[in-house]
């Protein structure tokens, strides 16, 4: 009897029944834990001042060599593309972009695109790219830059930035004449906004061929893109820069293109930051101010979506950002001293791009901006998103341990010789039936499976097309069909016993994992998820009384994500809308709620943002299980199985 009598067995039961009977406090303090060190990170102990980690971007520093005369050629530029404009209200003036181009010495082509949209019967948008490649006269065509402008015809809904074209190509007229080139210069005019932008992408770099982007293809190449810089120029009377950085799937470009952008305008006399929204700069030290500028990085970043059109080149690895030129307000004569400071911005930011002998790998990639000089490196922002992920993976193994330790009160009368029987008897009648758990986490992942695949038919498009349904009620209506299809799932594969159990842990096991994974690719995804949904999942207790299972099942139907996606943008409709009254404010957050999952559906489609696919392919199966783990399977139902 040596062994039952062994004082280290009954040591390790009684801390293993203390973390079981406090796995709940424990997890909720991890998490508040993460909040926290996430409400510190403003604090100027957590983060740090930007700097140059690559001493080849300086030359673009030096003095400019721009004259006079390249402003004046921007102002005559501008007039003729107006005239221009008026003879084209819905499209772009292509015979005036191809004939300066060629005549400012530019390798002119033009790029043409179609769409065959998924939805809507098999409609088909075209659209044509304008680009002039300059090429270097130093060096063959191995590398290149790209600057980039979206044009915008008159009759848009979208802010005119057609001032960005005059620009660019007096930039063109100015490089041209420059000998000191090692990289060619493309020059690019895109039409359709992003996707004019992803078709020349996946044109120049070889894309697949039969999508639903057919991207057509290129007559002429330069070198191996290194980075690229697109303008949005609202008018020539510039106020201040707003520079844009969030890409697809939250990418970001090198933190040394953000600090050279930011030090050249400074140097050149405009004001320019990260969500820069008056002619004045930043300049507060206050910890909210700060923490606001965090949070609304976080928001931006989370949704995956690019905030304009360079952030399609961080797919391709190619380091780009917008500068958004915006238009002073109305003054009673206009002024133009700004038309000098932006072109010597851009002839700097070339500058320190031509300089550079190799890619971008110095500086930081991971990063939040806390303002526009000082910034939160993944080092430093990664434990608040590991200590909210990890309450998940610390509750699955307290809840692992659930299986052979209770959590009753360590003031009960037991000697320790019973408490080390108790424990190797409960151990020895674990038997585990993988099986069956097996096919409920199979049915849940070929739910999320299902959710993915139903947009993408042909069959389905085509149903909903014939039906005369619009293309957001319509997918609406399929992801509602397929969450009443997971509700009704307990009737059919409900488990019991340790097989719920095992099954509870494999789910927490998933979520801590995949939370951490894709904080690794987008923290600010990883961050918001974590938020919403780490406190409800702790607060789940399968095998709990009448009234902890009530609450248990309304927090996991908060959490579902059809759910959390209608109470956020029923936030936002609030605090964007707070005239509207509250049946209309219901209505307008449903709608926003469909209109999003279609955009989200086509963005993954086209532009290949994962988050749609993300959330089905595991947020939803996870949710899935959950909901299962909730009903669980009565003893009356056991009984009757084993009389079959």
């Amino acid at each position: 009897m040596g062994l039952l009598t062994n004082p280290s067995i009954s040591q390790k039961a009684k801390y293993c029944r203390k973390l079981v009977r406090y796995n709940t406090a424990i997890c909720l303090t991890l998490y508040l834990l993460g909040v926290g060190f996430f409400c510190a990170l403003p604090d100027a102990n957590f983060n740090s001042g930007t700097y140059f980690s690559e001493n080849a971007l300086l030359p673009g520093l030096v003095n400019s060599e721009l004259e006079m005369e390249t402003v004046n050629l921007v102002k005559s530029l501008s007039s003729e593309l107006q005239r221009e404009r008026e003879n084209y209200p819905k499209g772009m003036p292509y015979p005036w972009l191809l004939a300066k181009m060629r005549r400012f010495g530019l390798e002119t082509h033009t790029h043409n695109f179609t769409l065959n949209y998924p939805f809507g019967g098999g409609k088909r948008f075209k659209g044509e790219n304008v680009y002039g490649i300059l090429r270097a006269p130093r060096i063959a065509s191995t590398e290149a830059i790209v600057i980039s402008v979206p044009y915008r015809p008159p009759e848009t809904v979208h802010t005119d930035v057609s001032a960005g074209v005059p620009l660019m190509l007096a930039f063109a007229d100015f490089a041209r004449r420059k000998k000191y080139w090692a990289k060619d210069i493309i020059f690019l005019v895109t039409e359709q906004e992003q996707l004019g932008m992803q078709a020349w992408l996946e044109a120049y770099h070889g894309g697949d061929e039969g999508r639903i982007l057919d991207s057509g293809l290129l007559r002429a190449r330069a070198g191996s893109i290194q980075a690229a810089l697109n303008l949005e120029v609202q008018s020539l009377d510039i106020s201040h820069i707003n520079l844009k950085i969030e890409g697809l799937n939250g990418q970001l470009p090198n933190l040394d293109l953000h600090n050279l952008v930011q030090k050249l305008s400074s140097k050149n006399g405009i004001i320019a930051g990260y969500k820069q929204s008056s002619s004045s700069p930043k300049r507060s030290f206050r910890y909210q101010d700060k923490l606001l500028n965090l949070l609304s990085m976080v928001f931006s970043q989370a949704s995956g979506v690019p905030t304009g059109n360079h952030g399609l080149f961080h797919k391709y690895g190619i380091e780009a950002l917008t500068l958004e030129a915006v238009k002073r307000e109305r003054t009673q004569q206009q002024q133009f001293q700004e038309v000098g400071s932006m072109l010597r911005i851009i002839e700097g930011i070339s500058r320190s791009l031509n300089n550079l002998l190799e890619r971008f790998h110095q500086s930081f990639f991971f990063y939040l901006l806390v303002s526009n000089d000082r910034f939160v490196s993944i080092g430093d922002y990664m434990p608040s998103l590991a200590l909210m992920a990890g309450a998940l993976l610390i509750k699955a193994f307290i809840h692992y341990l659930s299986l052979y330790y209770t959590g009753d009160n360590d003031e009960t009368e037991k000697s320790e010789e019973t408490d080390a029987v108790e424990t190797k008897q409960k151990a020895g009648n674990i038997d585990i039936g993988y099986f069956s758990v097996g096919i409920v986490l199979l049915v849940a992942h070929t739910l999320g499976a299902l959710v993915v695949l139903l947009p993408q038919s042909k069959a389905v498009s085509h149903y909903l097309h014939e039906a005369e349904l619009s293309t957001q009620f319509g997918l609406f209506s399929l992801f509602v069909a397929v969450l009443v299809v997971a509700l009704t799932l307990p009737a059919f594969c409900s488990l019991s016993g340790i097989n719920g159990e095992a099954l509870h842990v494999a789910v927490l096991l998933e979520l801590g994992t995949v939370l951490l994974a894709v904080g690794m690719l987008n923290f600010s995804l990883g961050f918001s998820l974590s938020v919403l949904l780490v406190p409800f999942i702790i607060l789940i207790r399968p095998a709990a009384s009448r009234g902890a299972m009530f609450l248990s099942r309304l927090c996991c139907l908060l959490i579902n994500p059809l759910v959390v996606l209608y109470c956020v943008l029923l936030a936002l409709t609030w605090y964007l809308f707070p005239e509207l009254a509250f049946k209309p404010m219901l209505n307008k957050a449903l709608t926003a709620t469909m209109d999003a999952l279609t955009f989200s559906v086509v963005d993954s489609m086209i532009y290949g943002n994962w988050l749609f696919d993300m959330v089905s392919l595991i947020f939803v199966p996870c949710w899935v299980l959950l909901w299962v783990l909730l009903f669980p399977k009565t003893a009356t139902n056991d009984r009757q199985t084993v009389g079959r």
